[in-house]
Order: C-alpha cells, then structure tokens, then sequence
C-alpha cells in the first residue's frame, strides 16, 4: 500500500426518502466509485452507495450516500496514486461506508440496513483485469 501523508473522509451526500410504505422488499443496492486529483499531490476516492426506484419496482425507501476521502502524498508517482486510489482507497473507505448505511437507517427508525462484508479490492470488476 502506497503512504499517504493525510486523509480526510467526507460524507458529501446524505439523502433518504422514506416513503412510509409498509411490506417487505428486497433492497438491491448499487455501488460505484470516483477518482480524481484536487490539487497538486491531493486526490480523492469518493464511493456512492445507492438504493433507487427502478421503473419495474417502487421502494419504500431511496438512499443515496456519498463517501470521499481526501488523500495527500508526497512524492508518489501518478501511476502509484491512481492504483492506490481505485483499490487501497477503496478498502480503507468501504467500512466508513458500512456503517453510514446502517446509522442513517437505523436513524431513521426504519430496520437497519446492512451491506455485506467483501474484500474490498474486488468489489469494482473492471479492476481485476489488472
């Protein structure tokens, strides 16, 4: 793993709509995942998590939450940064995310939502061609 000198986790999205429904439901939910360079040697991971409506099934709850880390380097080649980025990242932020999504549920005094526990470094298929 690639050393950072800083980090920073921000929750930069926070929504649920709770539409009062009532019945159960099988709440799919979606991951993905942003990189980027901030400033010279900042750069970030951010993973959205996602429970959404589709046109075939109404939910009786929408959850968006976005996660970022904010990480600073020095001396790091670009090409370290962005392998650090899509996967170490990706591992250190994925527990932060966890638990957001339960909080936020439990929260809402609806029944806590629990997303699964995986290995991080293959949650994104399009990385383990590499």
């Amino acid at each position: 793993m690639l050393a950072y000198k800083r980090m920073n986790i921000v929750v930069s999205k926070l929504d649920l709509i709770n539409k009062n429904v009532t019945g159960t439901y099988q709440l799919n939910h979606h991951i993905t995942r942003n990189t980027g360079k901030i400033a010279e040697n900042v750069y970030f991971t951010e993973l959205i998590f996602m429970v959404k409506d589709t046109l075939d099934v109404q939910l009786p709850v929408n959850i968006t939450i976005a996660l970022r880390g904010i990480f600073e380097f020095e001396n790091a080649l670009e090409i370290d940064v962005i392998e650090f980025l899509k996967k170490d990242a990706v591992h250190i932020l994925y527990p932060y995310l966890r638990s957001t999504v339960t909080n936020l549920t439990n929260a809402a005094f609806l029944p806590p939502l629990f997303i699964p526990f995986v290995d991080a470094y293959h949650l994104f298929k399009e990385d383990q061609a590499n």
